[in-house]
């Protein structure tokens, strides 16, 4: 039976999900259990798996597409059954109507074989090809497929001579390649790049080239001059807007067609959208640290006795504890001396809780995310060694849900293992504070003996600076926090009471 897969709501706030990735594509086997799709929340990239064996049969979104949760986005069904009455049930969801070009329902129902059937019989028959065909509402007529790849190479179809062969004189992908077989060598290597990541329209272009090529000078010229055509790269995402109307152009050299010049001569390396994840990190920490007015505490640790007490635990099991794991208990042991920093603010009140969910930030490969240790109270050095361990390793893969980074009270952040000797974090919203963790390095110190005398010695000292909200933390309860996780890191035993 037919299967309408919908946009899955995996977070309490989630309203809407981007889908960055198909497993499969129309017609693949699927089995139930394997992913179909990765879709991004607002910390990472989940993969949704298959409920039902089947083949995928239709998808209504292409990857980089946004839609709310709930709405259908795919079909699985079995290979032989008729799902038309499934296609305009999401139809019907989505607003679509089988007539709108835009929606690309009709000419994809008869399916790629269609298409390449119409351009055989026209090539046999010695016909000419078709003329691209509109709706009755002059929606032009082409495939998903078609209009996809030819947004990718830049080309703006009203604006060319494009004949269609596929069904009832629609545009299919092969069109596409014929056409820019075509005009292939109407320019040159390094010009066809340009006019490719700009989106500029070769016909509009006088070639000087040898037999009325299209010269990289021919198209530089012609940003140069026309005002227009500097809009429209613009609006491509081609440059940033402070750049101005002529935009960045291709520099000399032996990469020439991949290099970018600003007009005032910085070459760029990349041009990444700012967006996604990235953006949603960006505008929770601006909000954090315009809205919270933070204030900063240091303090210097020395872990001689802490290193001498992890490598005998160390020696004496096979599960391996880190620095980070006797932090992570100092720190849970604080929170519950002083449930006021195991807060946050909601509204008009404070809300002080009992559990105590330590978040630990870790670079994954779409940005920094904040797995969450919920209940940790009640762990062990080791239990919350083992649980963090799995949680990074999902948070490195791109797999944890979002429980597994949602719901924290109170936030570490390590930068010791890329040696920096200091940092200030921002707070975590909703949360009211964040332990800053820096390299432990080797130290003059100086020591007091039992006869009171002093001498100089070398210690492992580490920095830790903590993050508050000065709304609601005090800077006495700061001091005192940070110079309680101070003294249990000092005298480690503790922690494995």
């Amino acid at each position: 039976m037919a299967e309408i897969i919908i946009m899955p709501k995996l977070g309490f706030n989630m309203s809407t999900g981007k889908l960055v990735r198909w497993y499969k594509q129309e017609g693949d086997p699927v089995k139930k259990g394997e992913p179909i799709f990765a879709i991004e929340t607002d910390k990472t990239s989940i993969d949704i798996e298959a409920t039902q064996e089947g083949v995928f049969r239709k998808k209504f979104i292409e990857e980089g597409d946004s839609v709310e949760v709930t709405l259908p986005i795919a079909i699985v069904a079995d290979a032989a059954e008729n799902i038309d009455v499934a296609i305009q049930e999401v139809n019907s969801k989505l607003g679509r109507t089988s007539e709108a070009g835009n929606t690309d329902i009709s000419a994809d129902r008869s399916g790629k074989e269609m298409e390449n059937r119409n351009a055989a019989e026209a090539a046999q028959s010695g016909a000419p090809m078709a003329k691209v065909q509109h709706t009755e509402c002059g929606i032009l007529k082409i495939t998903p497929r078609a209009r996809r790849f030819a947004k990718e190479k830049g080309l703006e179809l009203e604006r060319i001579q494009l004949a269609g062969t596929g069904y009832d004189g629609g545009i299919c992908e092969k069109d596409i390649l014929s056409y820019l077989e075509s005009h292939k060598m109407k320019a040159t290597p390094v010009a066809q790049k340009i006019a490719e990541s700009r989106g500029i329209a070769l016909e509009d272009i006088q070639g000087t080239g040898i037999n009325g090529k299209i010269t990289k000078e021919d198209l530089l010229g012609s940003l140069r001059d026309d005002k227009a055509v500097g809009t429209q790269m613009q609006q491509s995402g081609g440059f940033a807007p402070s750049q101005g109307a002529e935009g960045p152009f291709t520099s000399e050299g032996p990469f020439a067609s991949e290099v970018q010049v600003t007009p005032d001569g910085k070459e760029i390396l990349e041009v990444v959208p700012y967006s996604g994840v990235r953006k949603i990190i960006g505008d929770r920490l601006s909000q954090s640290k315009f809205t919270a007015p933070h204030l900063y505490f240091t303090q210097k640790v020395n872990l001689e006795k802490l290193l001498d007490l992890r490598k005998e635990v160390n020696e004496a099991q096979s599960k391996k504890t880190s620095v980070t794991d006797y932090i992570a208990k100092a720190v849970i042991i604080t929170l519950q001396k002083y449930p006021e920093m195991n807060a946050s603010l909601a509204g008009d009140k404070i809300e002080k809780y009992k559990s105590v969910n330590l978040g630990i930030a870790v670079a994954a490969p779409t940005g920094l995310i904040v797995p969450v240790v919920k209940h940790s109270e009640n762990k062990s050095v080791l239990e919350i060694s083992k649980e963090s361990s799995a949680l990074f390793e999902k948070a490195r893969n791109g797999k944890l849900s979002p429980d597994e980074y949602s719901g924290g009270t109170f936030t570490i952040s390590n930068l010791g293992m890329f040696g920096i000797e200091n940092f200030t974090a921002i707070i975590n919203p909703p949360e009211v504070g964040i332990l800053a963790i820096s390299a432990t390095k080797d130290e003059p110190w100086v020591e007091t003996d039992e006869k009171g005398e002093k001498k100089l010695t070398i210690k492992p000292m580490m920095n830790i600076t903590l993050s508050v909200d000065h709304r609601i933390i005090d800077g006495l309860l700061a001091a005192q926090f940070v110079t309680e996780v101070k003294r249990l890191l000092e005298h480690p035993i503790e922690l494995m009471l």
